[in-house]
């Protein structure tokens, strides 16, 4: 994985500085924000420098021989057979000289304070993970050869006393193989604002076969390979390749016989050192590209090259996302940088773009560095770094969030983010309902999406957009943003869908003032919370004061709800929470899947063998619940559908 980039005078960058990706947790999506000209491209754009020798521009006021870029990667130690048998042998050393290195030893590295903070961070991971940097000077003064710039001589020192390597010519070598070997074992493909999309878009191109799963590859090698049985004065075995390779040199031997009756000295001598015969690697990418080179990408039977702009940028989002999420068996990490997925798109298809690129994250583990100047994106993402760059003191500042209490820090946010975040989806919510027929389901979290969408009829889930949001407070925030247009009679004349938010009732009441109304007057905007009233669940109005804490997790079908509870505590439940769940039954009585409280769908055996109430081991059920939220919703996912909770029946009528 990419953790952050050494940068020295490039472009906007003066001077020399760390730019970690993630101080505390690794995360796969990267998300930079901030005005024109703040230096969020320039991030992506060196490391362009760095894996695909693009055009490296020196900061204009400084020494081009001191600018470089230095990637920063931790490896899974699993992975280190990918790499040169020498190579394995230094990464380690690498690896625990960087663990090791004290910030106090040099004035010098005073520059990097947040690498050295987000190394300390990474101590947890040592056991498991190597952590190197390799450097790239686009413009090195001769005989240069600081790999490690800053910190050369203390790793090459430690290189050195490791003995592992004879002479400094030998270990100058295997670091040349260890760049040949990062380049190999990383795939950095970078989709600028300014791009030949057309280009990209051609599935022959590198930067698409670079995107395209290993399995289609190697299905081509191992036809290449397999043997067939060749039919002749005696039957023999022999592979596609194999009759290519002997036809060929036949051939070749054929032309040379003619061609020495003209000249003795001619010959089809091969290469020094290269191999004769032709292999499955050899032919495998000539034959992709040259298949893919007979198709081309089209829409609605329009060749994308006559698209719009904004229609080619979702384009290349959609092939991207249908390629990486084919079942991978690739060598390759695949690092993706988007600069401005929004770029000439229409705001209501902002949502979309976004969603597909964090769900490449979040599901498919391709890491993502994104600019954007679509702050609508922000509150919708659960996991994934937010980096703020803006200029302070003619200084690039960069500011670090994480997405998981990105609203619990918002105070802290700096040129009101957070109202500017809102007001972009809202504005891309809107404007969706105004061009497209489908609904807005806004919920929670991602498990009440799936557990609605598990009983939503495919019709409806076609003409559904689902978007989980965070909290309560969250939800509550964003329907007062969309009441105002959504109210007006201008504005929903001309709405065509309907938007729906639902929200758990918690301990702790929304604040609402006294003129606040659950839905509009023509019901395109309503609100309405879960709650459990006289033995059934209603989608009640906030205004509503019958208030009974009730989760999503409180309003399923109870006997599928206890199967996925059973097997979740089967699987990564301890030894503790095992014994307490098998000293209770089932009861079939019941409705829905509370845990605690006079409707629980479990009570004590008649054998309980456990010392104190019940109820409170109940409570250690209703806590493992709690934390096993995700796992739980899957399990309750993949049982056969019972019975149809009434509210959710109630909510699909309503969409």
């Amino acid at each position: 994985m990419l953790v952050g980039v050494f940068l020295r005078h490039f472009k906007i960058y003066k001077g020399a500085r760390y730019i970690p990706f993630g101080l505390n947790e690794l995360e796969n999506f990267n998300l930079f924000i901030g005005q024109n000209g703040a230096g969020k491209s320039s991030i992506l754009e060196s490391l362009d420098c760095f894996f695909n020798s693009s055009e490296f521009i020196v900061h204009f006021s400084e020494k081009k021989s001191e600018a470089f870029v230095a990637p920063c990667f931790l490896i899974k130690k699993e992975d280190l057979n990918k790499f040169d048998k020498n190579v394995q042998k230094i990464i380690p050393i690498i690896s625990e000289l960087f663990f090791n290195v004290d910030q106090t030893k040099s004035v010098n590295y005073n520059s990097y304070n947040n690498f050295f903070d987000q190394r300390d961070n990474f101590l947890k991971h040592r056991e498991t993970h190597y952590f190197i940097t390799y450097a790239f000077f686009p413009f090195p003064e001769r005989d240069t050869n600081s790999i490690f710039f800053t910190f050369d001589s203390y790793i090459k020192k430690g290189l050195k006393e490791s003995q592992i390597l004879k002479d400094e010519r030998e270990l100058n070598k295997v670091l040349m193989t260890l760049k040949v070997d990062l380049l190999k074992n990383y795939s950095f493909q970078y989709i600028p604002v300014e791009t030949s999309l057309n280009d990209f878009l051609r599935l022959e191109s590198k930067g698409m076969q670079d995107l395209m799963s290993e399995n289609i590859k190697k299905r081509i090698e191992e036809m290449l390979n397999s043997k067939l049985q060749i039919k002749g004065e005696r039957t023999v075995n022999k592979s596609t390749l194999d009759l290519l390779n002997s036809n060929l040199e036949k051939f070749v031997e054929e032309v040379q016989e003619t061609i020495k009756k003209i000249d003795r000295n001619y010959s089809f001598a091969r290469e020094y050192k290269s191999k004769s015969n032709l292999t499955a690697n050899h032919l495998t990418d000539i034959i992709i590209e040259t298949f893919f080179d007979k198709r081309r990408l089209k829409i609605d039977k329009k060749p994308i090259e006559h698209l719009s702009a904004g229609e080619r940028k979702k384009a290349l989002i959609d092939i991207a996302y249908a390629f990486l999420t084919q079942e991978r068996d690739t060598s390759q990490n695949i690092i993706l940088a988007i600069d401005e997925p929004e770029a000439s798109l229409h705001i209501s298809m902002c949502y979309g773009q976004f969603s597909r690129l964090h769900e490449l994250a979040k599901k498919f583990n391709v890491q993502m560095l994104v600019s954007t100047h679509w702050y609508g994106a922000l509150p919708i993402l659960d996991k994934g770094n937010l980096f703020h760059i803006h200029d302070k003191n003619n200084s690039v500042q960069i500011n670090q969030y994480s997405f998981k209490n990105y609203f619990q820090e918002n105070g802290s946010h700096p040129d009101d983010i957070h109202f500017k975040s809102f007001f972009d989806l809202v504005s891309s919510i809107v404007s969706s309902l105004r061009l497209h027929r489908k609904h807005w389901l806004i919920v929670e979290g991602e498990e009440d999406k799936n557990y609605i969408l598990n009983y939503i009829s495919k019709d409806k889930a076609e003409n559904l957009i689902v978007l989980p949001v965070g909290g309560c407070a969250i939800i509550l925030n964003l329907y007062n943003y969309l009441y105002a247009p959504l109210s007006q009679n201008n504005e929903s004349k001309e709405i065509n869908s309907k938007v729906f938010c639902l929200v758990d009732t918690d301990f702790q009441a929304l604040k609402i003032d006294d003129s606040f109304r659950s839905q509009t007057k023509k019901n395109e905007l309503v609100i309405r919370r879960l709650q459990f009233n006289r033995d059934k669940i209603e989608l009640c109005k906030l205004e509503n004061n019958n208030r009974s804490p009730t989760e999503i997790e409180e309003c399923l079908n109870a006997s599928t709800f206890y199967k996925a509870l059973s097997q979740a505590i089967d699987s990564v439940g301890d030894e503790s929470i095992q014994k307490i769940f098998s000293n209770f039954e089932f009861d079939e009585q019941k409705t829905y899947s509370f845990i605690q409280g006079d409707n629980s769908i479990i009570y004590p055996k008649r054998d309980f063998d456990l010392e104190g109430n019940p109820s409170n081991y109940k409570d250690l059920i209703f806590n493992f619940v709690d934390k096993n939220k995700e796992l739980i919703c899957n399990l309750y996912c993949k049982q056969e559908n019972e019975t149809t909770p009434p509210w959710i029946s109630e909510l699909e009528s309503f969409l």
